[in-house]
């Protein structure tokens, strides 16, 4: 105990007690990892550290180190759903890291190091003897291994029938990232460790539940849950873990300098743990260690913690604190339909949205334009999805939408060196006075474009309107057609019809005043004396109403012979009834002229389009101003925070980071915490946001998670306590949340923490977190995307109606899809009658069907030097693996394949990806086993994924026959599907130049054309004009085109819909196909069927005149273009 730094110690301790290792160090000038040492070792029994890592001088009343105080047993319904999710984890989780000891064949999996890397030694330890070995073989398999640091390392004994031998379990386990180039150095990707759940399992005595709740107790006791600037170093977490942890069984001491040199694990035949570091492979799975963290925190939090939070109204199902209504226009930095534009409106002021966006209907657009518009009105959003890449794909999107980044990614070094390279680039920009003033501008101009979109809104509602009222007032006068004709139903004249009202009650007066049998004894004597005075009377009401019912059609008896008053009765209640009904007919007539003079549909999507091209031009400059602006929105000290910490980071992530000091550790994480609060948006994947985001409530205003589908429950409790709102997006009908714990265990843990009753839908295994957020909010609060931009119609048009009800309306643009045969159908089959076989391995293969695949493979890229990209998709992975070592023999189609981005794989890796053509190879033929029929039958999700992935074109390598009696029913539907669109195709063929003559031609699609198009086409032949019937573009078939020269004229006709109200969902589809059309440089005129029934010459000189400004125009280009010599 004469140690000078030993006294120097208890004296600064008994100055100060309460003081790290690191603080202790600095205050009597020594290395902090010696002073280290001192403490757990030398010092041990005298001094004691708590749970902070501060160390003061031991006293009888401390509480011994490791001794923790005991906690009641979880009450609240949140700690009840915590603990039911850290146990379905433990059922679900991996089986941790373990392999044999010894291998009798040669060298072990793993391979022993001399030190930990962070040790502070300079070498590279990954060329260390046998971990090159053990690398390379995660390198050459990294699909489904992963490589991992781990130390100390125990023995686990292990006796079967058959065999005994010892297991090597590392106690703690940091992931190893590989290198991307060849030569480069590799690097952990945590500066500290987990639990590896294979040795806690080795060590407990209960079920999964305890092995869970271990590793949490650990990380709380490690300190790991600490806010970032307060968690420990390696080393002292470890030497922590060894005191806090003596009954384990100890065979070493740990020295993390200098690991034991005594004989290799591979001969040694104790079990215990030994002072080694080792490096082996492990298989991937998901990295839910922080996650079991957070949960165990968020358990012990009480209500009023959670108040505020969007955790609390999903556990509530209350969601009515929305904010104040959002008044600022939308910026629109990516183009957007009504329902992405509702999707983001919703997500900025109510506490809940949930938007379903099945495949290419812009869900990527509504991230990026909602994250813009978040940032833009100073709120803090934190962005996460299950897998990286789709954080990625969103980060790159949003960030490549400015000169600077909004969207900070939060993660491994690698994303934390692209971080320090952001703040560094923001730091070095300068915001001008022009910059304020252009942004200004910009902002004025994007409200009057606002208003005048809103303003257009209003007139197609109108428009919308006075079509429904037409419709409405035509039906009921349907039945007046015939009583009055056509020429008279459409010259009705609305002054006589009002005559009506006053000339028919006096003419019915006066013919009362001349029959006797309408009048007593009296008025008889009277009439007598009065007779001719009131024959006159008569005469002259007769002279009255003649006119109106002459108009009508009335004959009024004569006057000059005997005087027949039940004739003139008859007369008069003719013209009343008619009048009645020729009312009706004539409020028809007018509001059929207002529609007529209303704003056309078309005209009203040729504004909108341009008024949209203006937005979205104004748009990306007004959000490029903001950006450049963003620096001068920082106060001197909080750029003196950004640089200090983007400098840290860049230490850090360095080749050498990780031999950085303490100090330097301890000050990025307090400058991480602070730093986080200057900036708008974050994003995260779901599992990495412990230790990167505060777990504090209701940290953000906003948390979206994308792939919710693919989500479970569990994983977003703590994103959900971290934001006051949620915005959950997903697509139910791909892939879903998958769960090992069978449904007897989910059954169980139901029971057991009493969720039957009240959480029924919370149920780990069963729902996604997309489902739990459908259930959990109100109808009005979900949003379904159903403008499809991505495929050909005839790729998507079966998912369409197979897994979307036909909601889906197709706005694709053609002219954007890259394909190999422009006029063949977006879909193919080549029929291959190959054979299904298990491989050892399991799945199923069918070996012609991949040496097909790569016949397409060679025809597309070779034959045809196809320049879009490609893919090759199988349910399969037995098959996807034999594709890959059939496309690896052949050196041309892989050196080809990198041009166009060729992936051969299955579903998974496809999710969120898309390909210009896809190959899909089914591999069922007529005697698939039965599992592998069993598996195609239960995932018909995966199918949906797989056939939507294409673009342009979806060439399908299979046996048909097959497929279509395979008694899967998606697979059997989309065969028959295939086949149709084949007959069109042919049938198109045959009819593709009709014979134009007096009667309407014969069509490909009969079925689709109404009486009145075929009166129109009557009637605009008859005018010496041409329509085209069913002339098709892109996906749209049109009723009617004309052309003249290089213009084009699209004409439809309402049949299909008369007598229906036009919907919005009407009025969209229409929209969207005016505006595609308009894009393609077509004129669109619609005719209503009333326009083409009673104002038929109206609508034929419309066309006419069409025809002639455009043969007007046609001249004119001609003669510009004799006067220019061509």
């Amino acid at each position: 105990m004469n140690d000078p730094l030993v006294e120097k110690l208890l004296q600064e301790l008994k100055r100060r007690p309460s003081q790290k290792a690191s603080e202790l160090a600095q205050a009597i000038g020594a290395d902090r990892r010696e002073v280290n040492k001192h403490l757990v070792h030398t010092l041990a029994g005298k001094v004691h550290q708590d749970q902070a890592y501060r160390w003061r001088l031991r006293d009888h009343t401390s509480t011994s180190a490791g001794q923790q105080p005991a906690s009641a047993a979880p009450s609240s319904e949140l700690a009840r759903l915590c603990r039911y999710y850290l146990e379905c984890i433990g059922q679900d989780s991996d089986e941790g890291v373990s392999t044999f000891a010894a291998n009798r064949y040669g060298e072990p999996e793993y391979a022993e190091l001399p030190a930990l890397p962070m040790a502070g030694l300079d070498w590279d330890w990954w060329n260390g003897p046998g971990a090159g070995r053990v690398l390379g073989k995660v390198r050459a398999d990294k699909a489904n291994l992963v490589a991992w640091l781990g130390y100390p390392v125990r023995l686990r004994k292990h006796r079967t029938a058959k065999w005994e031998g010892f297991f090597v379990e590392p106690v703690m386990l940091w992931p190893i990232v590989l290198p991307e180039n060849p030569g480069d150095p590799y690097r952990l990707q945590d500066d500290l460790p987990n639990a590896n759940f294979a040795f806690l399992r080795s060590l407990a005595m209960g079920d999964a539940q305890q092995v869970v709740e271990e590793a949490a107790r650990l990380a709380d006791e490690l300190g790991l849950n600490s806010p970032l600037e307060d968690q420990p170093e390696v080393d002292e977490l470890l030497h922590r873990l060894a005191a806090i942890r003596p009954d384990w069984d100890w065979r070493e001491g740990l020295d993390l300098d200098r690991c034991s040199e005594g004989l290799p694990l591979s001969v040694i035949d104790e079990v215990g743990i030994y002072n080694r570091a080792v490096i082996l492979p492990g298989k991937r799975s998901p990295y839910t260690q922080g996650l079991e963290s957070e949960l165990k925190q968020l358990s012990d939090k009480a209500g009023t913690e959670l108040a505020g939070t969007a955790l609390s109204h999903w556990l509530s199902g209350e969601f009515k604190s929305a904010p104040a209504a959002d008044t600022q226009p939308l910026i629109e930095v990516l183009p957007m339909n009504s329902e992405q534009r509702s999707a983001v409106l919703s997500a900025l002021s109510v506490p809940h949205t949930v938007v379903t966006g099945p495949p290419g209907t812009g869900k990527s657009q509504v991230v990026a334009n909602l994250l813009v518009n978040a940032a833009w009105r100073g709120m803090k959003v934190l962005f996460a999805s299950k897998n990286n890449k789709a954080v990625d794909v969103v980060e790159a999107r949003v960030n490549g939408l400015g000169n600077r980044p909004v969207l900070l990614r939060l993660g491994s070094k690698e994303y934390q060196a692209k971080l320090a390279s952001y703040l560094m680039a923001m730091l070095s920009g300068k915001a001008t006075k022009d910059d304020e003033v252009s942004y200004q501008e910009g902002l004025e101009r994007h409200k009057q474009l606002a208003t005048r979109l809103a303003q257009l809104d209003q007139v197609q509602q109108r428009t919308l309107e006075a079509r429904n009222l037409v419709d409405r007032l035509d039906a009921e006068a349907e039945g007046y057609r015939a009583l009055f004709g056509a020429d008279m139903f459409n010259a009705l004249d609305a002054g006589l019809l009002a005559n009506a009202d006053a000339a028919v009650p006096a003419y019915l007066q006066a013919i009362d005043a001349l029959d006797p049998t309408k009048q007593g004894l009296i008025s008889r004597i009277v009439g007598a004396v009065l007779r001719g005075s009131r024959v006159t009377a008569l005469g002259t009401a007769a002279q009255h109403l003649k006119p109106t019912a002459d108009h009508l059609g009335v004959s009024l008896p004569d006057l000059s012979a005997q005087l027949d008053f039940r004739a003139m009765r008859r007369a008069a209640a003719s013209v009343s009834e008619r009048a009645v009904a020729g009312k009706k007919v004539v409020v028809y007539q007018k509001a059929l002229e207002v529609l007529r003079s209303s704003p056309a549909f078309e005209d009203i999507a040729r504004q909108r389009q341009e008024l949209t091209e203006q937005v979205a031009g104004n748009s990306t400059g007004l959000w490029r101003d903001w950006v450049q602006m963003a620096p001068a929105r920082l106060t001197a000290a909080q750029r003196k925070e950004v640089a200090d910490y983007a400098a840290l980071l860049q230490l850090i992530t360095a080749p050498d980071g990780q031999n950085v000091g303490a100090a330097v550790r301890n000050k990025a994480r307090v400058l991480q915490h602070k730093v986080t609060a200057l900036f708008s948006c974050w994003a995260v994947t779901s599992l990495s946001a412990r230790g990167k985001v505060p777990f504090e409530a209701g940290y953000f205003d906003l948390v979206v998670i994308d792939e919710a589908s693919q989500c479970d429950i569990a994983s977003a409790l703590p994103l959900l306590f971290r934001a006051k709102r949620s915005v959950i997006i997903g697509d139910p009908m791909q892939l879903r949340h998958i769960s090992a714990v069978t449904r007897q265990k989910e059954g169980e843990l139901q029971q057991k923490y009493g969720h039957v009753a009240a959480r029924a839908a919370w149920m780990y295994s069963v729902n996604s977190l997309y489902d739990l957020a459908v259930a959990v909010g109100a109808t009005d609060q979900i949003i379904n995307l159903r403008d499809h931009h991505r495929s050909h119609a005839d790729i998507i048009e079966f998912s369409n109606y197979t897994f979307y009800e036909g909601k889906l309306r197709v706005a694709t643009r053609y002219k954007n899809l890259k394909r190999p045969r422009n006029r063949e159908p977006g879909v193919i089959w080549q029929d291959v009658r190959g054979k299904t076989v298990r491989p050892s391995n399991g799945g199923a293969q069918n070996a012609r069907e991949a040496s097909a695949v790569l016949e397409v493979l060679h025809d597309l890229l070779v034959v045809r030097d196809f320049r879009g990209t490609v893919g090759v998709v199988t349910p399969f992975r037995a098959q996807a693996q034999l594709m890959q070592e059939q496309l690896a023999q052949h050196p041309e189609l892989v050196n080809l394949g990198s041009r166009a981005d060729l992936l051969v794989d299955t579903v998974h890796r496809f999710q969120g990806d898309e390909r210009d053509v896809m190959i899909f190879s089914p591999v069922i033929s007529a005697d698939a086993p039965p599992g592998a029929i069993s598996f195609l039958r239960s995932n018909g999700n995966l199918f949906n994924v797989a056939i939507t992935r294409a673009r342009g074109l979806l060439h399908v390598v299979g046996d048909r026959t097959v497929a279509s009696a395979s008694g899967v029913n998606y697979l059997a539907k989309f065969a028959d599907y295939v086949g149709c669109l084949t007959a069109d195709a042919t049938t198109t063929a045959a009819v593709a130049t009709p014979s134009l003559g007096a009667d309407y031609p014969a069509v490909s699609r009969p079925e689709r054309v109404s009486d009145w198009e075929r009166l129109f086409y009557r009637a605009l032949y008859q005018a010496r004009l041409r329509p085209i019937p069913q002339f098709t573009v892109e996906q749209f078939d049109l009723d009617f085109a004309v052309v003249v020269g290089n213009r084009r004229l699209n004409i439809e006709v309402d049949g299909e819909r008369y007598h229906r109200s036009w919907t919005g969902e009407l009025c969209l589809r229409d929209q969207l196909r005016n505006q595609r059309l308009i894009e393609l440089g077509w004129d669109v005129k619609r005719f209503w069927v009333y326009e083409i029934r009673d104002r038929l010459p109206e609508c034929v000189k419309q066309v006419q005149d069409w025809v002639i400004s455009a043969r007007s125009h046609q001249m004119t280009v001609d003669q510009d273009l004799t006067r220019a010599g061509f």
